[in-house]
């Protein structure tokens, strides 16, 4: 199956590999939540090298991790290191040392997947490389590569108080594709269907790779999300369970703004509970996101929003009626849902437009200075699209609905009277549309009007 997209990651870890082949001794991290395409992008990294893959699981005791490492080992070397081993390791150190001496005279590239598994009430497992690492590796032919799912450990691992702190030569976190590069996995789709799509599937390679181009919208949604075992319903909570102790309110806290709890005295109301450090640690594995508004004549306060696109889909549109779905009633639950997927479908529209925006800054299409986002002021005035340039003025306003029918003058001017909100009276920006039925007439009337479909989202 063809690697899409991650091309940043794999010209960093080919470097790496490079480098270690010329005994520059290379130590990894490559952290991400699970289905993002880590196993995927290292698995293609080993292939046609001498390596070992090794998957540290859950709850198995120390002794019987390291049997299943010397098993690997021997499975996946061959006969010549059989012959130098006798047993399992006793401990983690010896078996790191060990595939050390084996990169003395030949390349050796070794991944441990899943490495906070490794942690024990003995230390953390980034503790015990960082010591053999500076006391063991001098000038071996090794790449170590140390992977994990659990977003917010490895990143106490690689903090200023983690064992790995400034250790690896290499250090990449993975989220999930963007809605643009995405757009890769499935090119046979017209821009409407890709957004709903996307709605649905958020940057998942595996969930992207299992919509079919066959099907329509509709189809795909009953056999993936409204079926009982449909893969869009019961994958969100394999994906947090690996990161997130449900002991600690953060299911109740991404439940309170999936139902349009943005500021955060509301989300405490609504959850029911202090939020400070569950806020944080959501934050910082990425399924949360700060927005605050851009410009200098914007309200400061931020707003807080489910971060990744398809467990906002889930929490919005599943979570509540999985038992349902389940129980065989998923055509049920689709139609009584019909509005909350079309608000969804919306945010995500006008998520993609930022990012379109963003991509005309970067092709030179508006001012090189200009930087992108949302504004409003509280009780006034909301916009979805902003671009502001370096005098503060807007260079670009732009309104998103995911809608059929045409934009009308009335939106024109009522974007117009927030532009006058957002700048000074020498601004002079673009008033830009994105929907499914467009803005054409007004464009054809205004010369600083721009019009776009979900085609121009995705280049087709």
């Amino acid at each position: 199956m063809e690697l899409i997209g991650r091309h940043r990651e794999r010209r960093a870890l080919a470097a790496a590999w490079e480098r270690s082949q010329a005994g520059d001794p290379q130590l990894a991290v490559v952290w991400g939540r699970r289905r993002v395409g880590k196993t995927y992008l290292l698995t293609d990294l080993a292939e046609g090298t001498r390596s070992v893959y090794f998957t540290a699981t859950r709850q198995d005791s120390e002794e019987r991790q390291l049997q299943r490492f010397t098993d690997r080992l021997r499975e996946q070397l061959g006969e010549t290191v059989t012959d130098l081993m006798t047993g399992p390791f006793p401990d983690w150190e010896a078996a790191l040392r060990f595939v050390a001496r084996l990169a003395e005279h030949e390349p050796l590239l070794v991944v441990i997947d899943e490495a906070p598994r490794l942690n024990s009430a003995a230390g953390d497992f980034g503790d015990l490389v960082s010591a053999v690492w500076e006391n063991h590796i001098r000038d071996q032919s090794l790449m170590l590569v140390l992977s994990g799912s659990a977003v917010a450990v490895m990143e106490e691992m690689l903090g200023p108080h983690g064992g790995l702190h400034r250790r690896p030569s290499v250090e990449l976190r993975m989220d999930p594709f963007s809605f643009a590069d995405a757009a890769a996995f499935l090119p046979e789709l017209n821009g409407e269907e890709f957004v709903q799509a996307y709605a649905a599937c958020g940057g998942y390679p595996l969930h992207l790779r299992r919509w079919s181009t066959g099907l329509t919208v509709e189809e795909n949604l009953a056999e993936m999300a409204f079926s009982p075992g449909g893969l869009l319903l019961r994958d969100a909570p394999d994906i947090l369970s690996e990161d997130l102790d449900w002991r600690g309110g953060y299911e109740r806290v991404l439940v309170a703004m999936s139902g349009g709890a943005r500021r955060r005295s509301r989300i405490a109301g609504r959850a029911q509970q202090r939020i400070d450090y569950t806020l944080d640690r959501l934050r910082k594995a990425g399924y949360v996101r700060q927005v605050r508004p851009i410009g200098a004549h914007a309200s400061a306060d931020p707003m807080y929003e489910i971060g990744d696109d398809y467990l906002a889909f889930w929490f919005a549109v599943l979570r509540d009626d999985a038992d349902l779905i389940e129980g065989d009633q998923g055509q049920a639950v689709r139609h009584r849902t019909t509005g909350t997927w079309h608000k969804h479908i919306g945010r995500v529209l006008e998520s993609a437009a930022r990012d379109h925006v963003r991509r005309m800054v970067a092709d030179g299409d508006l001012s090189p200075d200009a930087v992108v986002g949302r504004w409003w002021q509280d009780e006034v005035a909301e916009v979805d699209v902003c671009a502001i340039g370096a005098d503060e003025n807007p260079v670009l306003i732009g309104e998103c609905k995911w809608q059929t029918s045409a934009f009308s003058r009335r939106d024109l001017v009522d974007l117009r009277r927030k532009a006058a909100l957002i700048g000074g009276p020498d601004a002079a920006p673009l008033f830009a549309f994105w929907s499914r039925g467009g803005a054409d007439d007004l464009a054809a009337a205004n010369d600083d009007v721009r019009s776009y479909t979900c085609d121009d989202l995705v280049a087709r």
